[in-house]
């Protein structure tokens, strides 16, 4: 077998992956906007008007509290992809029957970890600008960090220090280049945020499915080659072998897809830690290749793809206890975000998603009502799977039954690595009000995007009033711009609109003041800090 061949698969499935999960999501928001626009009945009653639940926020610091959380959940991927990138490293030096030598070998770790940069990226929503000052952070760190190694090296070994020993930064860019290159394309191809939701589980499918016709082919040649095989080849023909493949392998991959989603709502794993095993994969199985088409080692190189798949999710599981990361959020009750928004602006509303509600994540969960403009933050392996059998209704709010249904199953336990999920609810024309008051009786702080807002859009003003009548003040932060009717929040709240935080946002770096905007008038006791 050649190491082209099974490579060769490999980045077909990653191609088409980029082009399956964009219909994905462009079908999946046409079923949620198909969804809205069904039933013509009369509107659910609204909840009578009584105080809004107990706030489980106290006195002490959220800022602490997500500032300690961001540098744990760090530590944990950087201490994930260390634990896994050494064995790693000592299987390609062994497999290319390298000399044993330690400063080697942490430069291939260290290459490595680089891969910790995009998860911990996707885990704590950093913007651009803070990802490429960490990327050159994390290079210049490595390679100082291997120079030190070296010298310490040469010196236990007895042999004199020169200028020479410098080459040895150099030396780590290069083996970092050629580890990573391939599988970091793979990661560019895979990061658009609007990818990120469908992208694991659409290539975890097509993975195990691109099997087939490399599976077709190699049996075919098998057969071909005997005597007994020959007659069965021109009976089934080329089309007949691939179909007696194909089958099976659609079957698996099937069941893989439903495996997937089965995990993730028993919460065996969050949307991020999914992500970064995809992405470690795309790593695994290019150092695989390197060693299957370099070193001509083909058993080697699929012990360590298979054992890396097994070691990664068993030592971040256990990284993430160690350092405490779901202790810390389980340490209190944690504070509940409804996210409200003009409907109809997508760039604008999923910018606000990725700033400020992937961030109140680490804080608690995020409730939303559901519509095409977040679909592509807020799809998971469950929602997949409805859509892909057939089953998209089931996510609609339809009865008062079908509401009480969702509302008690909320998830509001974070995920192993500490983050909390974003509950969003889908609703018809006659259930989207009932629904919305219900969450804003059980939100401890809320957040609604009025920019763009105007006496047209008679749904934000039912959302304005109801908001002024339900919750006090200090729960609620409005973003606002130059487009903002103002006269409609006079309306709404009268002198109650004073005390309300008003945050100006004209652009989407300005995302950052409306979470400090939010933090600035809650806070948790103090002893949850861990």
């Amino acid at each position: 077998m050649h190491g082209g061949e099974p490579s060769v698969h490999f980045i077909n499935s990653v191609l088409v992956t980029v082009v399956v999960a964009l219909f994905v999501l462009w079908r999946y928001r046409l079923a949620i906007l198909g969804g809205m626009m069904q039933g013509e009945g009369a509107a659910l009653p609204l909840p009578a008007e009584c105080a809004p639940v107990q706030t489980a926020l106290g006195t002490g610091n959220l800022a602490a509290h997500e500032r300690s959380m961001r540098q744990r959940i760090a530590a944990a991927w950087l201490l994930t992809t260390a634990i896994c990138g050494l064995p790693m490293a000592v299987a390609y030096m062994v497999a290319g029957e390298m000399s044993a030598s330690p400063t080697y070998a942490l430069a291939l770790t260290c290459s490595y970890m680089i891969a910790a940069l995009p998860m911990i990226a996707v885990s704590l929503s950093w913007p651009l600008r803070r990802i490429v000052v960490a990327f050159f952070v994390m290079l210049l760190s490595f390679a100082a960090l291997c120079l030190i190694a070296g010298v310490i090296e040469r010196s236990l070994h007895g042999r004199p220090l020169g200028w020479k020993i410098l080459g040895l930064v150099p030396l780590f860019f290069d083996i970092a280049w050629n580890q990573l290159w391939m599988a970091g394309l793979f990661w560019l191809l895979s990061w658009p945020t609007r990818l990120r939701g469908v992208v694991p589980i659409t290539f975890a499918a097509l993975l195990v499915f691109a099997a087939a016709p490399f599976a077709g082919a190699r049996l075919t040649a098998v057969l071909a080659a005997s005597e007994v095989g020959t007659p069965w080849v021109y009976t089934l023909g080329l089309n007949g072998v691939f179909m007696l493949i194909a089958l099976p392998v659609g079957w698996l991959a099937w069941l893989r897809l439903g495996k997937l989603a089965a995990d993730y709502e028993a919460k065996r794993f969050s949307d991020a830690q999914l992500l970064a095993r995809t992405w470690w994969l795309m790593l695994v199985v290019t150092i695989g290749f390197d060693i299957l088409a370099g070193r001509e080692r083909p058993i080697f190189a699929l012990l360590l793809v298979v054992g890396q798949i097994v070691l990664f999710p068993l030592v971040n599981h256990w990284v993430m206890r160690w350092l405490g990361v779901a202790r810390l959020a389980t340490a209190a009750p944690a504070p509940t975000l409804l996210l409200l928004r003009v409907f109809g602006y997508t760039a604008r509303t999923e910018r606000l998603f990725d700033r400020v509600a992937s961030r109140w994540r680490l804080l608690g969960p995020v409730t939303t009502i559901a519509a095409p403009d977040v679909t592509a933050r807020t799809i998971d392996p469950g929602d997949y799977l409805r859509w892909l059998t057939g089953r998209i209704d089931e996510l609609f709010v339809t009865t008062r039954a079908s509401l009480e249904a969702k509302l008690a199953r909320l998830d509001l336990a974070p995920d192993p690595d500490g983050r909390f999920r974003i509950n969003e609810f889908c609703c018809r024309d006659s259930t989207w009000q009932a629904t919305v008051v219900e969450l804003m009786l059980r939100a401890d702080a809320v957040i609604m995007d009025v920019r763009g807002i105007s006496a047209a859009r008679l749904g934000c003003e039912f959302e304005l009033q109801q908001l002024a009548k339900r919750l006090p003040p200090q729960r609620l932060v409005l973003v606002v711009d130059e487009t903002t009717d103002k006269t409609l929040l006079q309306a709404a709240f009268g002198d109650g609109l004073g005390v309300i935080r008003c945050v100006e946002m004209a652009a989407w770096w300005q995302a950052d003041r409306v979470f400090s905007a939010l933090l600035a008038g809650f806070s948790r006791p103090a002893h949850s800090l861990g």
